[in-house]
């Protein structure tokens, strides 16, 4: 068994994510949803993510500390689970940290060259599973594509799951212009395929 930690969204840890940590605890694992945001939470839709972009302007580098500190905190093994906003950090955690033994990211997972490289690179034989739709307004393409090319060139074992529609948290029922039921019951049973490797 594993670890997973969940890092949410920019729209803070809304109740998809806690149910989401109560499934992998069914499964077996252990799981934490830690609110990096301290109770903030955003509605989706224009008006939601402009606030939340703007919450993180303000307070993204402190939410980031957090996620770090909440990691430094668990027993390894750990697989980090992140979606949009927390994706980024899943990723740059799953790619320095040799406790983390796999990563799913949702809406998000990139890498970018030239000046936007951040340096980091995927490890070897580190499990990555990436979920997103396929008209997502908030996905770079070419650069998720350059991510999942470079996990995959360096051993590891790499899922890269496209499902239709233009929703970005998609398995979120509180966000009705996102939610989809089919790719949601999709995502969860692929979550619990992807940890079954670590029971």
């Amino acid at each position: 068994m594993v670890t997973v930690l969940i890092v949410h969204s920019a729209l803070g840890l809304r109740p998809a994510i806690t149910e989401l940590a109560e499934t992998v605890i069914a499964l077996g694992h252990s799981a934490v949803a830690p609110d990096f945001f301290g109770g903030q939470t955003f509605g989706g839709g224009a008006t939601g993510y402009e606030e939340a972009l703007a919450h993180l302007k303000e307070h993204g580098q402190i939410a980031g500390q957090r996620v770090e500190e909440a990691y430094a905190a668990l027993p390894g093994p750990v697989v980090t689970l992140g979606f949009s906003w927390g994706a980024g950090h899943a990723q740059r955690l799953a790619e320095r940290e040799e406790r983390i033994v796999g990563a799913l990211l949702v809406g998000g997972g990139e890498r970018y060259g030239g000046e936007w490289d951040d340096g980091g690179r995927w490890r070897g034989g580190t499990p990555l599973a990436c979920h997103w739709m396929v008209e997502d307004p908030w996905l770079d393409t070419a650069a998720h594509a350059a991510l999942v090319t470079e996990a995959a060139s360096s051993g590891s074992d790499v899922s890269d799951y496209v499902y239709p529609g233009d929703g970005h948290l998609f398995m979120d029922a509180g966000l009705p212009e996102e939610y989809s039921r089919e790719a949601a019951e999709l995502f969860r049973a692929r979550v619990e395929g992807f940890l079954s490797r670590f029971l």
